[in-house]
């Protein structure tokens, strides 16, 4: 699997496999390309599925450096240029959907055959008329004091969010032990630059298709983010996966795969 090195040199590890169109799946915050494995079994048969580990988590440089929207806006950038000439379709999942829409805002739709988000917010900082983010201001101090003092258990407080079913102790460990890759200073910078952004603005300059999927029971980023994104998106498509929480795509990878794949034939 080939590793990229951006601008400033920090190194992202890149998992490419595949034939067809160019599939870019990108992971939220705290996650990684490990996250999009069944993806990587059931959708290469049919595209090239790209996926990236973002700066500091995974397999990528362990880095403090970028820790902002703009500059893993920047590094998508980079790796939709790498892919080649062809306009990409591009998957983004939870904090990937705030990186999406900072690329869209920065860089437009032109590279982008069409866009798909997974359980994403346009705004994830709860406030006055708002109650469909993460946190409020208080309750976000205190999680990036937490991500920064202990990433683990961060993680572990976070993860019972993320599945609309208990995972198995197996699977629970697995999982932890995967976001346990992550740098912990880096995961705390990122959590607050993610967290007090505000697209709402951004998603009238959407101008390719644009369908938008979220699992029934999410309450990491409340399930009702989705038909806001789809009432403010022009001409976009609402799907909901029932049975899922944050991660429709494991939770129930074949309604996820077949929602994908009937909006990418159309």
């Amino acid at each position: 699997m080939p590793d990229l090195t951006m601008r400033d040199g920090t190194r992202l590890h890149v998992r490419d496999e595949g034939a067809g169109p160019t599939l870019l799946l990108l992971p939220g915050w705290g996650v990684s390309t490990w996250w999009f494995r069944k993806q990587f079994e059931t959708l290469t048969a049919s595209f090239r599925v790209v996926s990236y580990d973002p700066r500091g988590q995974g397999e990528s440089d362990k880095t403090t450096r970028g820790q902002r929207t703009a500059r893993l806006a920047a590094d998508l950038a980079e790796v939709v240029a790498w892919t080649g000439d062809e306009p990409v379709h591009l998957v983004a999942w939870s904090g990937g959907g705030s990186t999406a829409l900072q690329y869209v805002e920065l860089f437009g739709t032109d590279r982008l055959r069409t866009l798909t988000l997974v359980g994403a917010s346009p705004k994830l900082l709860k406030s006055e008329g708002w109650d469909l983010g993460f946190a409020d201001l208080e309750g976000l101090l205190g999680w990036v004091g937490l991500v920064g003092s202990d990433f683990g258990a961060a993680a572990e407080s976070l993860l019972p969010a993320f599945f609309a079913a208990p995972l198995s102790p197996e699977d629970r460990e697995a999982t932890l032990a995967e976001m346990r890759h992550c740098d912990q200073a880096a995961m705390a910078l990122a959590s607050w630059d993610f967290i007090i952004q505000d697209y709402r603005d951004v998603l009238e300059l959407i101008k390719v298709p644009t369908l938008v999927i979220t699992g029934a029971d999410d309450v990491a980023v409340p399930a009702g983010n989705a038909p806001y994104l789809h009432e403010h998106i022009a001409g976009s498509r609402l799907e909901i996966i029932e049975k899922a929480a944050h991660c429709p795509f494991l939770e129930q990878p074949e309604q996820f795969d077949a929602a994908l794949r009937k909006f990418l034939d159309a």
